[in-house]
Formats: C-alpha cells, sequence, structure tokens
C-alpha cells in the first residue's frame, strides 16, 4: 500500500488535499475533528464518518451515525467500506475523493536539490577572489530575486511574485504555490498558473481538470523537505502514477517552501511538452526562487497574524479589562473563550426609573445620560477585572471570574458594584447642580456555575454567560431599590460576609420556586472607611 489521501472540494468549489497518515481519521463539522467539514447549514454532523487506515490492508470508512447518511460512490454507507482509489465520498455538500498510489507506483530515485534551502535564505557574503562566474551569477540572482520578493506585503502578493520569477526560467510552461495548513494537516490547492502564449490545450494527454500534484510527490517533498527534479516521465518509473501521465507532464519542479523549520508549502513548475525543458541550472534558479519565497512568504504571515492580532486585541478591548487582555493576547490567544462550564460572579445595574426619566428629556438627551452612565459602569468594571458582558437599555451586565477563572472574582465583583454606586453618586450631584433630575440604581450579584464563552452563530457571536446564576443574578437587581446592592447568599458566602452584609430573610424572586436569602450591602459605610485618594480597594 502506497501513499494514501483525500481531496477535497468544498461547498464553494475550493479544493485541498489532506494526506492520510494517520490509523484514525474523523470527520465532521465539529472543531476537534481531524478533517473539520464546515457548513452551516449542519448538513454535516459534529462527528460524521471515520477512515480507518493500515498500511497494509488499506483504508476503511465508517458512518458514525450522522444524521443525513455518509455516501460513497452515491450509495449510502450503511457498514464499513472498503475505499478504494477514485471512490468518491459525500458527505453533506462536501465531496471527498480517496486517492492511493500504489506502492512501487513511484520510484524513489528522485533528483534532489544538492543546495541547502536554508542557507539560500541568508543574505549574500563577499565572494573571495577568484570565485567562478557562476557563483557571482547565483549570488547575483539570490540578492535579485530576494529584492524582488521583499516588496512584497501580502502572502497572496508573494504567491504571485513567486510564480512570475519562475516564468524567467525558460522552460516553465505552467506553476503555482499550494500553502500547507498546519492547522488541517492539509495543502489547499491553488489553480496553475500559464506562461503568457503558451497554449496549455495543444499539450499532448493534458487534462486541465485532473490533479497536477502526485500525493506521493507532496508527501516526499513535505517529509523529506528537499526540491526535486523531475523529468523524462515516460522513460522513467514515474510512468506509473498515473497522475502525472493523465496530466501529459513531461518535466517538473518541486519544492518545499519553508522557513527556519516551519513547513508553508509546495512551489510547482512543469513543462508539458519537452523532457529535457530543464537543465542543472535551472534547477538551481528554481531553488533559489523557492528559498526565498519560503522566507518572504514567513515574513507576509507574520505581519498578517500582527495585523489580526491587533484586531482581536481591539476587539477584546470593548469588554474585558486591559489586564485580561494581555493576558490572553501573551498566550497567542490559546485561552479557550466559548463553552466552558466555570464558577463566576454576575453582577446587573440598572436605572431606577428610568422609563419616567426619559419621558422628561428629548432623545439627545438620554443618549448623553445613557453615554455618561456606562463610561462610569465600564470604568468600575474594567478597574476590577472585570468583563463587560453587555449593555440591555439601561442595564449593564458584567462578569467577574470570565475568561480567567479567579478565587477573587466575588470579592472583586463587589467592589465595583460599590464604585458603581460611589461614581453614579458623584454623577448624580453633578447633573443636580446642572437642574438636570438626580440619577440612582440598584444592583444585583449572585455567584455561581455558569457556562461562558462565544454563543450565537458563526455569522455572529458575543461572549456571554448562560444559566441560573445568571438568571439569579438578574431577579436581584429587579428588587434592588435606588441606590441599593443586594447579594444572594451564595455571593455573602464567597465575599466573606461582615458587619457591612445586613441579611433581608428569605424573599420570592420571579420564576423561581424556593425563595432565596438575600443581604443588602452598605456600600456607603465602605466608602466612609476607605482613604479620599482611593475611591474604594
Amino acid at each position: 500500500m502506497g501513499a494514501c489521501s483525500l481531496l477535497i472540494k468544498e461547498p464553494d468549489g475550493k479544493k485541498r488535499v489532506v494526506p492520510i497518515e494517520r490509523p484514525t481519521l474523523s470527520l465532521g463539522r465539529s472543531q476537534d475533528n481531524d478533517v473539520v467539514l464546515t457548513d452551516s447549514e449542519l448538513r454535516v454532523s459534529r462527528r460524521h464518518a471515520l477512515i480507518e487506515w493500515d498500511p497494509e490492508k488499506g483504508a476503511t470508512l465508517r458512518d458514525e451515525r450522522a444524521v443525513n447518511g455518509t455516501f460513497v460512490n452515491k450509495q449510502k454507507v450503511t457498514a464499513p467500506v472498503t475505499l478504494k482509489s477514485g471512490d468518491v465520498i459525500t458527505i453533506g455538500p462536501h465531496e471527498l475523493t480517496f486517492r492511493e498510489e500504489k506502492a512501487g507506483g513511484l520510484a524513489w530515485n528522485i533528483e534532489p536539490g544538492s543546495v541547502d534551502l536554508g542557507a539560500l535564505q541568508q543574505p549574500p557574503k563577499p565572494e573571495a577572489k577568484g570565485s567562478e562566474a557562476p557563483r557571482l551569477q547565483v549570488l547575483e540572482l539570490l540578492n535579485e530575486v530576494g529584492l524582488k520578493l521583499a516588496g512584497t506585503h501580502t502572502p497572496s502578493e508573494v504567491v504571485k511574485e513567486a510564480i512570475q520569477l519562475l516564468f524567467r526560467i525558460e522552460g516553465v510552461q505552467r506553476a503555482t504555490l499550494w500553502p500547507w495548513d498546519e492547522k488541517e494537516r492539509c495543502f489547499h490547492q491553488m489553480p496553475l498558473e500559464t506562461r503568457a502564449g503558451f497554449d496549455q490545450l495543444s499539450a499532448p494527454m493534458f487534462d486541465p481538470q485532473n490533479l497536477v500534484l502526485s500525493s506521493t510527490i507532496l508527501n516526499r517533498v513535505r517529509q523529506q523537505n528537499k526540491p526535486l527534479l523531475i523529468r523524462d516521465i515516460k522513460s522513467s518509473e514515474f510512468s506509473l502514477s498515473k497522475s502525472i501521465v493523465r496530466a501529459g507532464i513531461q518535466a517538473a519542479f518541486c519544492s518545499p517552501v519553508t522557513s527556519q523549520g516551519r513547513m508553508l508549502g509546495v512551489l510547482y513548475a512543469d513543462n508539458l511538452m519537452r523532457s529535457d525543458a530543464f537543465s542543472q541550472e535551472d534547477f538551481q534558479t528554481f531553488t533559489i526562487i523557492a528559498a526565498q519565497a519560503g522566507m518572504a512568504l514567513a515574513n507576509s504571515l507574520a505581519r498578517q497574524e500582527i495585523s489580526r492580532q491587533d484586531v482581536e486585541r481591539a476587539n477584546l478591548s470593548r469588554y474585558l479589562p486591559p489586564q485580561v487582555v494581555d493576558l490572553i493576547t501573551s498566550k497567542g490567544g490559546s485561552v479557550e473563550l466559548g463553552g466552558v462550564l466555570q464558577p463566576v460572579t454576575v453582577l446587573f445595574a440598572d436605572i431606577r426609573g428610568f422609563t419616567r426619566l426619559s419621558e422628561q428629556m428629548d432623545a439627545r438627551e438620554v443618549v448623553d445620560l445613557l453615554n455618561d452612565f456606562f463610561a462610569v459602569m465600564t470604568a468600575a468594571i474594567f478597574q476590577s477585572n472585570g468583563t463587560l458582558d453587555k449593555f440591555i437599555g439601561d442595564c449593564v451586565m458584567a462578569l467577574f471570574g470570565a475568561p480567567i477563572p479567579s478565587e477573587r472574582s466575588p470579592r472583586n465583583a463587589l467592589v465595583a458594584a460599590v464604585r458603581m454606586q460611589q461614581q453614579v453618586s458623584r454623577l448624580s450631584a453633578e447633573r443636580i447642580e446642572r437642574g438636570l433630575a438626580p440619577l440612582k440604581i440598584g444592583i444585583g450579584l449572585h455567584h455561581g456555575p455558569a457556562v461562558v464563552g462565544n454563543i450565537g452563530s458563526t455569522e455572529r457571536m458575543q461572549y456571554t454567560a448562560i444559566g441560573d446564576t445568571v438568571n439569579v443574578a438578574a431577579r436581584l437587581v429587579s428588587r434592588a431599590e435606588p441606590g441599593q446592592i443586594l447579594i444572594s447568599e451564595t455571593m455573602h458566602a464567597a465575599a466573606g460576609g461582615g458587619d457591612l452584609f445586613h441579611d433581608l430573610g428569605q424573599i420570592s424572586v420571579k420564576n423561581r420556586d424556593a425563595q432565596i436569602r438575600v443581604y443588602s450591602v452598605d456600600w456607603e459605610s465602605i466608602v466612609q472607611a476607605t482613604p479620599a485618594a482611593s475611591p474604594v480597594s
């Protein structure tokens, strides 16, 4: 049994090649699958199918009780199916072609490049006297290619420039660069670019719909990290590779595109007319372009990643305090933000009598009031390491202990609540001085388990918390009087208790059969006991 792979055709027409290198390969919609098949219409199950691969026995496909079924050559899979090369697997809107190249179908006496790709990614060094002219020409070309690719900024620009440089090799008729996706462990198929003026339809045996690169060659390049020169296909053992024969290739270059040991893709060029189209000098030129393309592509991907992180940081900063954003970005975004059950403290704060208050103001005054109010609330939340969940009309929801769990979340939430009452009191005093109506808020706090994460759809997600802990906090804020902070018994215990909490006894809350014990917080005494230089410690 030789190399096996899946050619996956996505619903949008894009293709990718996934080498089968593991004993089992899971396929489905969930991100924890080996092959993720996205589908907004949910025709693909979370865990849809499984491919078991044995180098001696071959590959077997099993349906994992998928709701919409798995099909091989349009036949529904009801029992394990032994896959044959060319079998078409249909999973929802995805079409997967199983490809197998028989052991011995490709000989391994491939002519590899003799130049170290890593060495070609270093700046040219001055040559000693007596250097041969060919060596100087190589250095000149290396410098020229480096300058050309250094002027690119995006990955697509690097690919475009690298292909144009390949067309300077006289025998190159077609070229492409397939990026390697390390996360999905696959090559993404890109279209072949054709040299201007070359009529590829006149080439013998050429099938434009056929996959050009053999999966065996792709795997060889990736695993051994060496460029290849393939020549005289018809008279060599490569002729046994049907994918090459059908494509009508007479000569080809293929090289890994790498940077500091990191696999980025495969650069490819071929000639459909002549088996002697490429010389050793051409091969060396191709290798130089591949090496420099790797360095340029790595730089462009790094710039792209920095830009992405800047955008992500700006988005995170909208609802997370700066110190939490720093922690997440310092870990490279490795903190899981979705679907995690963990203890959190939930805070709700809203303006008392807002409807009556807004009836006395025009729309612009209402907006100004809310902006002032939300600015004060957000500052209090962030100062106490909280996460701004959302604004709901005149209400604010905040989380403490998410996304980063913390034993101090009850204490931090309580400090934030006191700061809110203190700052709203100051804001209200300013409004009275300007002849405007005073402002009062009520606050509710509860501590307990909740599911926190990005909840919604792929088109629109929001970081939030769901569960009974959120519901209890919302019920408490609805019972809070103007200027009052109400907390649950669980919150009281988590905060450590003390003389500054007043037991209000058991109360009934909406949509809950059992009563809950509630405490009010003497926040004014806390403020009076705090030095003026620091509103709350």
